[in-house]
């Protein structure tokens, strides 16, 4: 047999709507991220990370470093684009494959909005661990895949998956339990399963996912033991060592499903990105996915068999703590739009319900009105997510000239001072003041986050000598924190006026100082962890 005859058979194996689920999402990827693969936009993390090898044990992460050898640890943008997405369209594929979804039309919408959910914007923000994030999203999906297969070998290998997700972020396991839920929901609606059938899978996901978790507890407690690691403070992971507070999980539960109302009907909200444009996709989403629900059950008689809606609708309920699942999993802090790809599962369950009633042929009779209606709403959804995407983009694009612009003129001031030497210590104290950058466009509210300020992506100190040198390429080596103190505690120093005002740069014991703030602000032990992370 040759090599286009096996191409070509195992080209036929994958059926119809998975491969256009991957194309679609792979084209909608490109288009809607464009901006993102041909600049490159840095946030305060990805200073320091044009080129990192992204040891990130010490914050759970201990898979990271490998999955991030995709890219070389270089900030590349069209090259982890182009991979982000190759991945994230299989992840797409097997999203289709899992919930049985066969309509051509249907799948290549679930591709595209799994490619243009704005969630993935905020990802793309953080390009130094695009593709890895990635990975970790198609690792989810085929763990799910896998273990609903139902061999034991398929299980453990979706557990496996599982704990190489959570390994690269632990955020992706709300993609691996939302998907779960949505697998149940499908079986108890499909008459081909049984009462005992659908429990089974229900149990079997269940227990699939409890491994993965311990088997990445597992393989942290290893790494942190071999290399004499302690988890960092970052949202709370250290605390985890003094016990869970199992006396605030029913204030945790109701805070999650207030989030997720939030982040769908709130415009306005915290960690979020909704408008009333949004609001009105969604409201039109709840009554698309009700309509097909309830004509599915009729049309079907599904609804004689109580346990059908009972488990579905159950499914439901519990999909929003699923796809929140990171309040649940770390309550010392709140989840923010990065963590929150499985919220893109609404959205799935919507073209999941219109595909069960599809699936009967609803071109005529009372669901006649479902096909367009979906494909409609499906397309308005994806231009609102083009939009924000690249109002992400915009905005973030924007803090990147300022910032630029604030510290090239800084900097010139630095050469300018008299007694100044190439290679001489420069002392900054202080961030840059937010009321000196801050972008006076109010539509920029509707994305407003810390990974895409609308000041500047220089909020602390250090920062400042990551942008010199990483961004500007002005070698300028930072101080350290014993010299930055004395200095900041200088009669010299308390009697300069503030940045920009003249007098603000000076030559102080021979180094050039520079005032930004009346005090300095010591590194946190969270900030001296991180700078040593291995």
């Amino acid at each position: 047999m040759t090599i286009d005859q096996r191409g070509a058979g195992l080209w036929r194996r994958i059926a119809p709507a998975q491969r256009t689920a991957f194309f679609s999402c792979l084209i909608t990827g490109l288009l809607v991220h464009l901006y993102a693969f041909t600049n490159l936009i840095p946030n305060s993390d990805g200073l320091s990370r044009v080129h990192d090898l992204q040891q990130m044990t010490i914050s759970g992460r201990w898979f990271l470093h490998y999955a991030s050898a995709l890219n070389s640890y270089t900030q590349m943008p069209a090259a982890i684009g182009l991979l982000s997405l190759l991945l994230l369209g299989t992840a797409a594929a097997l999203t289709v494959s899992l919930l049985r979804l066969d309509s051509r039309v249907l799948a290549g919408l679930a591709g595209a909005v799994m490619a243009a959910f704005p969630v993935m914007g905020y990802t793309f923000l953080y390009l130094f661990t695009a593709s890895a994030y990635c990975l970790a999203i198609l690792l989810a999906v085929l763990s799910v895949w896998l273990a609903r297969r139902g061999t034991l070998l398929s299980w453990a290998a979706g557990v496996v998956a599982l704990a190489l997700s959570m390994g690269t972020y632990q955020a992706y396991v709300t993609v691996a339990i939302s998907l779960s839920l949505l697998a149940v929901f499908r079986a108890a609606l499909d008459p081909e399963f049984t009462f005992q059938s659908t429990l089974r899978l229900g149990l079997r996901l269940m227990a699939y996912l409890a491994a993965g978790a311990l088997l990445y507890y597992g393989v942290l407690l290893l790494f942190l033991q071999f290399k004499g690691l302690e988890l960092l403070s970052y949202l709370g992971m250290d605390a985890a060592s003094s016990g869970y507070p199992f006396g605030q999980l029913p204030r945790l539960i109701l805070d999650s499903y207030k989030q997720v109302v939030s982040f769908f009907f709130l415009p306005g909200s915290a960690n979020g990105f909704a408008d009333l444009w949004m609001v009105i996709l969604d409201l039109a989403a709840l009554a698309l996915g009700g309509a097909c629900f309830l004509l599915h059950l009729g049309k079907k008689g599904l609804y004689r068999d109580r346990w059908r809606p009972l488990t579905a609708l159950s499914m439901v309920a519990l999909l929003p703590l699923g796809m929140d699942f990171g309040q649940i999993l770390s309550p010392w802090s709140v989840p923010t739009p990065l963590m929150k790809y499985a919220f893109v599962s609404v959205y799935l369950l919507v073209l999941l319900a219109v595909g069960l009633l599809d699936s009967q042929g609803a071109s005529a009779g009372p669901g006649a009105w479902v096909p367009p209606a979906a494909v409609l709403w499906g397309v308005l959804l994806l231009v609102f997510c083009l939009n924000t995407n690249n109002l992400l983009y915009t905005a973030s694009a924007q803090a990147h000239r300022a910032t630029e612009s604030y510290l090239t003129r800084l900097f010139a001031r630095v050469e300018a001072c008299p007694g100044y030497e190439p290679g001489m210590e420069v002392a900054i104290v202080g961030a840059i003041p937010e009321d000196q950058l801050t972008a006076q466009i109010d539509i920029y509210d509707q994305v407003d986050h810390y990974s895409v300020p609308r000041d500047t992506v220089a909020p602390l100190n250090k920062h400042i000598y990551y942008y010199l040198n990483d961004w500007l390429n002005i070698p300028v080596a930072e101080p350290d924190e014993d010299t930055m103190i004395a200095v900041a505690a200088s009669p010299e120093f308390q009697s300069m006026p503030l940045y920009p005002a003249q007098g603000s740069v000076q030559m102080v014991d021979g180094r050039v100082v520079v005032k930004l703030q009346e005090e300095y602000t010591p590194k946190s032990d969270f900030e001296i962890a991180y700078e040593n992370r291995r």
